[in-house]
């Protein structure tokens, strides 16, 4: 039975339900074809909100990684008083336009209320982040999703992304950071930055810094006086803080001063009267270096560009 026949049925079976309550709304499962998907979305609600890119891209690289599964966040549709048969679809245009562009045939929850004035109580929920839905905290996830987005492929980093670094050796140098490091949580303290925990992992990652080293001068930015930091940070703090420097806070370049500079900071850890001056050879040997570590996190990416 396609979708349109299933849509029929259970409209017919909610009409003539016995409860009252039960003829308001009906919910199904179905599997939908990308031709099948590109019908309904041709009757999609004139009042929906805008196509948002970010959303519909996010869903199709999803759908072919083989990562789209039967969920409880259903199709919502009316059927129209004016019409022998028409479903306006009322939520779903962002997994629908996704889905035709794929090509693939997808199951979906399917939900059929009575009145359009559903619409109206769409979307009341507050999205689940990645944060949410890895149960990692927002310490950690965030510099992970900074990296993906900075040295990998991956544009709209994923749970399932996040997951893949968060139990390997980078998020268990960023896991450090937050619960044994504890940078500072108030103020506008570089130490607390997304980038700069990034930067912490990546430079012991690349062989900048050892561990124990790059942990015990990090503790010490959180933990002394700024008369106790190596020279180098006191630079890197009066830069950022004394607006020596327009700072670049990119969340998808390695050009973030805060991880950039960061980098630099703790790869010249122990140099006496270090200034932080970034040159060009610096950034591009960074680069090349985290993008190598990051790319085993990008491969799955890597293989979609290829069969492109």
């Amino acid at each position: 039975m396609n979708i349109f026949d299933k849509l029929e049925k259970k409209h017919s079976e909610m009409m003539n339900a016995p409860d009252e309550l039960d003829q308001t709304q009906g919910y199904f499962n179905a599997w939908i074809t990308a031709a099948e998907m590109e019908k309904l979305l041709a009757a999609n609600y004139d009042g929906n909100r805008d196509l948002y890119k970010q959303t519909y891209r996010k869903y199709v690289r999803a759908m072919n990684l083989g990562r789209w599964e039967l969920n409880p966040n259903p199709l919502v549709f009316f059927k129209r008083e004016d019409d022998t048969w028409s479903y306006n679809l009322a939520d779903g245009q962002h997994r629908a336009t996704a889905q035709i562009e794929t090509g693939l045939t997808l199951p979906y929850g399917v939900c059929i209320n009575k009145s359009i004035s559903v619409y109206k109580i769409l979307d009341q929920g507050k999205v689940r982040t990645n944060v949410d839905l890895t149960g990692a905290p927002k310490g950690v996830c965030m510099p992970i999703q900074y990296l993906l987005r900075s040295a990998s492929a991956i544009v709209y980093p994923e749970a399932a992304d996040v997951q893949r670094v968060l139990c390997d050796t980078v998020g268990e140098l960023l896991a450090e950071v937050e619960h044994d490091i504890k940078p500072p949580q108030t103020g506008r303290s570089p130490w607390k930055q997304n980038g700069f925990r990034a930067a912490y992992a990546m430079a012991i990652m690349t062989g900048r810094i050892e561990r124990k080293t790059a942990f015990n001068v990090y503790t010490g930015l959180c933990r002394n006086e700024l008369k106790e930091w190596p020279d180098v940070f006191v630079s890197l703090y009066r830069q950022m803080m004394e607006g020596q420097i327009h700072i670049n806070r990119a969340g998808a370049s390695l050009d973030n001063d805060y991880f950039m500079r960061g980098l630099y900071a703790l790869s010249h850890h122990s140099a006496k009267g270090k200034q932080v001056a970034i040159h060009n050879k610096f950034r591009s040997d960074v680069k090349e270096s985290v993008f190598n570590i990051m790319k085993k996190y990008g491969t799955e990416e890597l293989r979609l560009v290829v069969a492109a």
